[in-house]
């Protein structure tokens, strides 16, 4: 019996912390900005892209700031662009393309959470907590927006109670979203370490 509930306690935390790994991998630029399909490949979530790939991305690189020189105002161009970049896994480039976007388009907030995930992955988090405030008094349900904030708080900036209030905002917003399981479960894991942190 003592074998069986030992087996059933390592699964539990098994399961525990998958569920705080697989989370934090999750801070993707959101799904209605994609220039391409969800299983794209994305160097910034799969590691650098094959040599063949990058030639290709070099090239429509290439193609699109051929074309921005002749249109240098058009938002979709701009946006191409930071999101190739986004992909390449190269962030100094992407933010300067959104921010032309942001300079025409400055409430589109797909952008902002576009650039504040480049923002963090430059070791910049506080401003990309700036840059998702901003965002939400937009647009205060953005799916994205919320849940990013919720994993920046966590593991960035180290500041759980605020990660919990993001994602108990998301849950409210987004309660079936794909993701809510894995956030449900990290608010859990927040809080009952905080139990214990304050019970010591």
């Amino acid at each position: 019996m003592k074998k069986f509930s030992h087996s059933i306690l390592l699964a539990i935390v098994v399961l525990a912390v998958f569920g705080f790994w697989a989370i934090k991998q999750l801070v993707v630029r959101p799904v209605a900005d994609r220039e391409h399909p969800p299983d794209a490949p994305s160097a910034q979530r799969n590691g650098p892209m094959p040599e063949q790939t990058m030639d290709s991305v070099r090239a429509r690189i290439d193609d699109l700031r051929r074309a921005v020189q002749n249109d240098p105002d058009n938002p979709e161009l701009l946006i191409a662009l930071g999101n190739i970049f986004f992909d390449a896994g190269m962030p100094e480039q992407a933010i300067e393309y959104y921010d032309r976007v942001l300079s025409l388009q400055p409430e589109n907030t797909n952008t902002m959470v576009d650039k504040a995930t480049m923002l963090r992955s430059l070791g910049r988090a506080p401003e990309a907590i700036q840059l998702l405030e901003r965002a939400l008094t937009i647009n205060p349900g953005h799916e994205q927006a919320l849940f990013n904030m919720g994993v920046i708080f966590s593991t960035d900036l180290k500041d759980d109670s605020s990660a919990i209030r993001a994602w108990k905002l998301y849950l409210t917003a987004h309660a079936t979203a794909p993701q809510a399981a894995a956030v449900r479960q990290e608010i859990d894991r927040l809080e009952r370490v905080g139990t214990a942190d304050s019970a010591k």
